[in-house]
């Protein structure tokens, strides 16, 4: 493992994060409280950016969710996703093309860990993929 975990950021992890923000034992905020003190280097996939807005607007309202979307992308970096994750993301064959491209556009950049609320879904050795207690635990 590198000095400084390269991590992409599922959003489920952040939709449980934005939605319980005053929750300070939460550990989907404890992975952003990481990625903003620079112990992580946190990424989120650019598929999940448009799903992430819709969501948190029905939860929060329009205003505060595009104040929540712009604080993520000052905290996470853009996984990026190009014809080659969707090709890539679409040839694994999985149930969920979501999950799929966060997998697809995590591995082709070389993240190291996958941090998500549904760890079933993402079902493949090449990234260490963990609940946000557990990949928590493991750098501590």
């Amino acid at each position: 493992m590198t000095a400084t975990p390269k991590t992409l950021v599922d959003i489920t992890v952040l939709m449980d994060a934005l939605n319980n923000e005053q929750d300070t034992d939460n550990a989907s905020n404890a992975i952003l409280s990481l990625a903003a003190k620079g112990r992580i280097q946190g990424y989120v996939c650019a598929a999940a950016i448009d799903p992430l807005h819709t969501e948190l607007a029905r939860s929060l309202g329009a205003a505060r969710a595009r104040s929540a979307i712009q604080r993520v992308c000052a905290l996470l970096t853009i996984a990026p996703v190009d014809a080659g994750v969707i090709d890539g993301a679409v040839g694994l064959g999985w149930r969920y093309l979501d999950d799929a491209l966060t997998f697809e556009s995590a591995r082709r950049i070389g993240l190291d860990h996958l941090v998500t609320l549904n760890g079933p879904d993402f079902d493949h050795p090449s990234i260490t993929v963990q609940a946000p207690e557990e990949f928590i635990q493991s750098i501590a």
